[in-house]
């Protein structure tokens, strides 16, 4: 409930309401101060109203907790977010909340940077610590203020950090792939078929780690596709199942794995295992700045010189915004001149 009382030549209003801490200020008339308790009493009836003590104990530890309970839960995070989330809650944790300022995130940017962390890496600290501070605002109602990730954000040019990433265009070459595959083969004790999941890779231009989830139950030999089960979407974890067409030679790499028993995938190997042997074999061969994952860019840049429209290619990696595959069509351009020489010819 709210009053107003006069205080010598004053006039001092309170409110007070359960589940709110009481409120009191001091006016020159009666009328500022009974607008004012009016204009109080019913922000705290709409839960618009926020007092900063009520989170003075709070830290970032505390809604990072809540985060992973509450939306966590209904929306499971990804790999990448859950890993991020747990090494901000390691790194500020113990942070108040009204002490989390640009400053404060500032002084964390700086450190990150010294670590050796890129801007690419701190941009997606700041945009998944930014998540958390919306839903204790927005869903939570707590008076704390989303919008200082936005202005560390604006900080990282002063200290030199890109949040764009740099666009790989690195290809490997016919020469480059021949060589991977002949040493691998030479590898009698290896029991990771990674000849067949390089030509694979670059057949199907998937992710490696959408090509280990592969599973016999979804392969479709009559129409010669495959379901892509949760694959990388920037909202959808989880239940974002997609088929795809097994184009040229993926699917008869598929028909030759062995099926063992008691075991549903496909490849049945570990992300990180491919991850490890990959660029040892690397240097091994004298191979340079050539990473698993350029086998994707390759198989796409492939689908472009064979001419396959935008949205067929889209189809076939997965890519959600065709903006991402703009790059692609560059090589596209030039491989045209190429495709009408070898016409001419």
């Amino acid at each position: 409930m709210a009053s107003v009382i006069k205080i010598g030549d004053q006039w001092r209003a309170q409110v007070r309401r359960k589940g709110f801490p009481a409120e009191t200020r001091t006016f020159s008339t009666k009328g500022q101060a009974t607008a004012w308790a009016a204009t109080t009493e019913a922000n705290m009836m709409a839960l618009k109203h926020q007092d900063v003590r009520i989170i003075s104990k709070m830290t970032v530890a505390d809604l990072i907790d809540r985060y992973a309970k509450e939306i966590g839960t209904v929306k499971p995070f990804g790999k990448n977010k859950a890993a991020v989330l747990a090494a901000l809650r390691t790194q500020l944790g113990d942070t108040r909340l009204p002490d989390l300022t640009i400053e404060r995130l500032t002084q964390h940017l700086q450190a990150r940077q010294k670590a050796g962390a890129g801007g690419v890496t701190i941009a997606i600290d700041l945009t998944y610590l930014g998540s958390v501070l919306k839903a204790a605002k927005n869903l939570w109602r707590l008076p704390v203020d989303p919008s200082v990730t936005a202005g560390a954000r604006d900080n990282m040019r002063y200290l030199g950090l890109s949040p764009k990433s740099k666009e790989r265009d690195r290809r490997p070459t016919a020469d480059e792939l021949t060589k991977l595959k002949a040493h691998f083969k030479e590898k009698l004790r290896q029991r990771i078929p990674m000849p067949d999941l390089i030509d694979f890779a670059v057949a199907t231009a998937m992710r490696l780690g959408e090509i280990i989830a592969l599973r016999w139950q979804d392969l479709d030999e009559r129409h010669r596709t495959i379901i892509i089960r949760d694959r990388k979407h920037p909202q959808e974890k989880i239940g974002n199942d997609q088929e795809v067409p097994l184009l040229g030679e993926a699917f008869d790499i598929v028909l030759r794995q062995p099926r063992n028993s008691g075991e549903d995938r496909i490849f049945p190997v570990t992300e990180g295992s491919v991850s490890t042997i990959f660029p040892r074999a690397c240097n091994a061969l004298g191979i340079e700045d050539l990473r698993f994952h350029d086998l994707r860019h390759e198989g796409v840049s492939r689908l472009f010189e064979q001419r396959y429209s935008i949205e067929e290619v889209a189809l076939v990696s997965g890519h959600r915004d065709w903006k991402m595959l703009s790059r692609y069509l560059h090589l596209r351009a030039r491989d045209l001149h190429r495709h009408d020489l070898q016409e001419t010819n």
